[in-house]
């Protein structure tokens, strides 16, 4: 993995162990029951006890439904082991992909948003940096194929200068899209401490993880992962960051 020099912008929300609405529930689950305990523990006993106890199990079947529809179910249909396998480093909290829009290699204006309803892997290198160059023949494999399916690769060359971009693609060509990230606006949260970095996006523009340093992305275990990831249904309710 190629180490570069840069300043942090932000970082891609880590992973955090429970979801967010658990404290929410829990805490006021917590406040009915304290509220409604009699000094004599005789809680089923009176009508405003037993009230209270219906309430209470309502919360508990909200908060049930709730995990199931924002955080197990919702995590795409494709198990993490897959992607773990892959190296990602799954986001639990999915936050909406960072903004990246400029101009392309050959020509023209590309937007990350304007690929939503496919799965983007989202590629980051550069023509100084050796793993990237190794990993560039298995983007290509995968990209051929993944042709007339649901996941599109997008690649940002991080080079200075982009004649050398230009150069290298004439001796290697590649068959997906590569953007000019130096003449482009590329989020700095995008950015680490190293390249080549991979992201996942799914198809409502929600980040799924991230993979760092170079990978075989047209392995088995790799073409595993996007047939899952193609045969998933389209409405992903992946979880979201709680805006509270």
């Amino acid at each position: 993995m190629c180490i570069i020099k840069v300043a942090l912008a932000g970082r891609i929300p880590a992973r955090k162990s429970v979801p967010p609405f658990y404290h929410r529930y829990r805490m006021m689950l917590d406040l009915t029951l304290n509220r409604s305990l009699s000094p004599t523990g005789r809680f089923f006993f009176s009508p405003s006890g037993f009230r209270l106890a219906a309430f209470a199990f309502l919360l508990i079947l909200l908060l049930l439904g709730e995990a199931q529809t924002g955080w197990s179910s919702g995590a795409t249909d494709v198990p993490e082991d897959l992607l773990q396998k892959m190296g990602f480093i799954v986001f639990d909290d999915r936050e909406k992909a960072p903004e990246v829009t400029g101009p392309s290699i050959s020509g023209g204006i590309l937007d990350l948003e304007k690929l939503r309803g496919r799965w983007v892997l989202l590629n980051f290198w550069a023509t100084w940096c050796v793993p990237c160059r190794q990993e560039i023949p298995t983007l290509v494999r995968l990209s051929r194929q993944m042709d007339g399916r649901k996941v599109v690769l997008l690649s940002v060359a991080m080079d200075n200068d982009p004649d050398k971009i230009r150069h290298y693609l004439k001796k290697t060509p590649v068959d997906y899209p590569v953007l000019l990230g130096q003449e482009s606006h590329v989020d700095g949260r995008y950015i680490g401490m190293g390249l080549p970095e991979t992201y996942l996006i799914d198809p409502e523009g929600y980040l799924v993880g991230k993979a760092a340093g170079s990978r075989d992305w047209s392995g088995p275990a790799s073409i595993h992962l996007f047939d899952a990831l193609e045969n998933s249904p389209s409405g992903i309710h992946s979880p979201r960051k709680d805006p509270s």
